[in-house]
């Protein structure tokens, strides 16, 4: 890593206290002056310090930007120094989770094949055992009949057989769902029925209120209705 990548120390601006206290006198102002507008000289005066207002937000914003910059910038060159080595390692930790799990995979395929063949052996001996047996019973040894079916019965359906996958150490398989929607519409069609399922899907509020913005009052959509908010728009003195 490159030491001097990065700076080692960040020169911040010094606050205004003025600046921070003016904002408490304008809430005053405007509160004991302009909460009720009665006359078109107090709305002329209201618009005068609104324009006020907006400068003194300026000032503030500039003077907080002032001291956060730098900050941002040193940490936007610390995460830029360090996001190259931090994306190589992510990749090799995946190349490696990948190649382990594939290996993996096989041998639980092998183990399940494995399974499969000794359990499709252990069916044909019982099977034979059960015919031998079949046979004696039907020539009156009824012992001989007995000890076949006993050994039949002995031998299980399921046979178990371990993973030649080795334990690693350090390292938990873990096992994670997750849902993948196939058909959409399908699943609106079904939730449409079912209103304790709605909380399954989210409105897309963008584009719905792009809708209300190009249609304004028109705004037409089942369940939606037009919502008209009123505000003022000021510059600074």
């Amino acid at each position: 890593m490159n030491a001097n990548a990065y700076p080692e120390t960040v020169a911040l601006a010094r606050h205004d206290p003025a600046l921070i206290r003016s904002a408490e006198q304008q809430l005053a102002l405007a509160r004991g002056t302009y909460t009720t507008i009665a006359t078109a000289d107090e709305c002329e005066a209201a618009a005068e310090d609104l324009k006020a207002i907006k400068a003194r937000q300026k000032a503030l914003e500039d003077a907080r930007t002032a001291i956060t910059k730098p900050l941002l910038e040193a940490q936007r060159a610390v995460n830029a120094l360090f996001k190259a080595p931090q994306d190589m390692l992510a990749q090799a930790e995946q190349i490696v989770k990948r190649g382990i799990l594939t290996y993996q995979d096989a041998e639980e395929c092998k183990r399940r094949e494995a399974e499969a063949a000794a359990a499709e052996v252990a069916r044909k001996e019982r099977e034979k055992l059960e015919a031998q047996a079949a046979k004696a019973a039907a020539a009156g040894k009824v012992e001989k009949a007995e000890a076949l079916s006993a050994a039949a019965a002995s031998i299980p359906e399921r046979v178990a057989i371990a993973s030649s996958a080795p334990k690693l150490g350090g390292v938990a398989n873990k096992t994670t769902w997750r849902a993948e929607v196939a058909d959409k519409a399908a699943l609106v069609a079904y939730i449409a029925q079912r209103p304790e399922w709605l909380h399954l899907l989210d409105v897309n509020m963008t584009a719905v209120n792009g809708l209300a913005r190009s249609q304004k009052s028109a705004l037409a959509l089942p369940g939606v209705k037009a919502v008209e908010e009123k505000n003022l728009a000021a510059r600074s003195a």
